[in-house]
């Protein structure tokens, strides 16, 4: 069996770390120049996001945008993108899923996630290609894309912990490709009386996989079975009294659900 160590870079560049982590059986043969120019252009690309969606700065798009100037959308690519993206998973939820806090405009709850797609599939996607590299992922805060080279047997592990305590193992992924979302915060305009604290997803990417785990918080225990089913839903939901509910492409251990 291959024995495995890991890499971990971190990069501090927007509001949370992104941290980057490389899985290797052979750390002695990596190129550790082509992986300092990659961290290098992961960085000044998260200081191009933060730039344009810093709240801190006022004089960001974001910033402005709230504060009622609309011309970024005309102007940056970027800004224009992620907000098409914030309506489109307010309409998918049923807006469960927001993007408007105190009336005004606030991404946040997906940035994360579709930063992580956006720099994975640009920068770490193409290191499985370099000699000594089995495995890669980016993750910021409870938000991770991961990869693995094709035709190994590699997994990355990814531990799902009880939201009341984080000293209790719930759930364990082992995953060669895909993301992982974990929501237990409330940040939706809508939502229903329910006792979930904590929602999980697995998906292909780590945009749909923040949007389900936020959605799964508000839409809590009798909504959001319906969106388990409809959308083919894998993950964990940790209920207060019933407790963890696993549910898989769209079925569930213990959640009804009517087709």
């Amino acid at each position: 069996m291959t024995e495995y160590k890991y890499l971990t870079i971190v990069v501090n560049k927007f509001d949370l770390p992104f941290e980057i982590k490389l899985a290797t059986p052979e750390p002695e043969v990596i190129d550790t120049e082509l992986i300092d120019r990659t961290v290098e252009k992961i960085s000044e690309n998260i200081k191009e996001y933060d730039e344009i969606f810093s709240l801190e700065n006022n004089d960001s798009i974001l910033a402005r945008f709230q504060d009622g100037e609309e011309t970024g959308l005309m102007t940056s690519k970027t800004f224009r993108e992620v907000y098409e993206q914030t309506i489109m998973a307010e309409q998918m939820t049923r807006h469960y899923f927001s993007s408007y806090f105190n009336g005004k405009y606030d991404p946040i709850g997906l940035l994360n996630g579709w930063m992580i797609d956006q720099i994975f599939n640009r920068y770490l996607l193409s290191l499985l290609s370099s000699e000594g590299i089995d495995g890669v992922s980016l993750r910021c805060g409870e938000d991770v894309r991961l990869a693995s080279r094709p035709n190994i047997d590699f997994r990355w592990r990814i531990a799902i912990n009880d939201p009341k305590n984080l000293g209790i193992l719930l759930a364990t992924y082992y995953l060669q490709n895909g993301a992982v979302s974990t929501s237990n915060e409330m940040r939706s305009l809508r939502k229903e009386k329910s006792n979930v604290e904590q929602v999980t997803i697995v998906s292909n990417n780590a945009l749909d996989a923040n949007i389900w785990s936020s959605a799964g918080i508000a839409a809590g225990t009798n909504k959001f079975p319906e969106f388990i089913a409809k959308y083919r839903l894998t993950g964990v939901l940790v209920d207060k009294y019933v407790g963890m509910e696993n549910f898989r492409d769209g079925y569930s251990d213990k959640i009804a659900i009517s087709k």
